[in-house]
This record gives structure tokens, C-alpha cells and sequence, in this order.
């Protein structure tokens, strides 16, 4: 009776191949540096998605914290939590639903137009200035 097909790697014995000790810690190795990236990209995905929630209740992304630049109503008044999560859900269907040309339209309009205000500022009615406005 026999086990099975036998696996062979240029007839060598398969527990000589096995026990080779570089081969199994190069093994280990790669395996510990894919690990170790994913946990990394999650971690960072993880911390970002975080600070985005918190930031959105200032009416500010991570992106407009740095610039310092902050969204408003039209009368002024900073967008709550709920109103820029829709404007940023918003923004990104948008980018998604325009293959990314969203994007440049945006910029085009940042640009070219007088009110300079996106797309998605004019869909939900914001405008975005700079902290330093609302402050004095």
C-alpha cells in the first residue's frame, strides 16, 4: 500500500530540503515581514479613519488641519460632525462615480471660477476658509 504521490525537488530527499536551516529562516522571514506590513497598513488606516472622525466634528479632515483651513455655512457657522461626514462621503463618491476626473475638476473650478468653490461645496453648500478668518 502506498501513501500517496511523493513530492521530490531534484531528487533530493524532501527532510534534507526541509531541515535546511537558511531555507526555514528565510522562510520565516518573509512570512514575519508580510505579517508585520499588514499590520502596519491597518494600523495606519486604522489611526487615520480615527482621526478623520474626530476631525470632522471640528469641520476639518486631517488635510484641512494641517492647511489650516476649515468648512463653513454659507452664514459662517462651521459644519457639525454629520454635515462634513456627508460632504466628505459625498466628495469621494463623486471622485469614484468621475473615474477621478472629479479631482481635476475640482481644481479646475478652485482655479478658474469666481466663488472658488468645488463641486462639492456647491452640492453641499460650503465654503471652505482659512481658521485665521473665523478667529477675527
Amino acid at each position: 500500500m502506498t501513501d500517496g504521490p511523493r513530492w521530490s525537488h531534484g531528487g533530493a530527499r524532501l527532510d534534507e530540503e526541509a531541515t535546511r536551516p537558511m531555507r526555514r529562516i528565510g522562510a520565516h522571514l518573509v512570512e514575519v515581514a508580510i505579517v508585520t506590513l499588514s499590520y502596519v497598513s491597518w494600523y495606519i488606516v486604522i489611526v487615520y479613519f480615527v482621526w478623520w472622525l474626530i476631525e470632522l466634528a471640528r469641520g476639518q479632515t486631517p488635510g484641512k488641519q494641517i492647511f489650516g483651513l476649515v468648512a463653513v455655512k454659507s452664514d459662517g457657522a462651521r459644519f457639525g460632525w454629520g454635515r462634513m461626514f456627508i460632504r466628505e462621503v459625498f466628495k469621494q463618491i463623486y471622485w469614484v462615480v468621475t473615474l477621478g476626473f472629479g479631482f481635476f475638476i475640482d481644481i479646475m473650478l478652485l482655479e478658474f471660477s469666481d466663488e472658488s468653490r468645488t463641486v462639492t461645496d456647491q452640492v453641499t453648500g460650503s465654503t471652505i476658509v482659512h481658521v485665521s478668518t473665523l478667529d477675527g
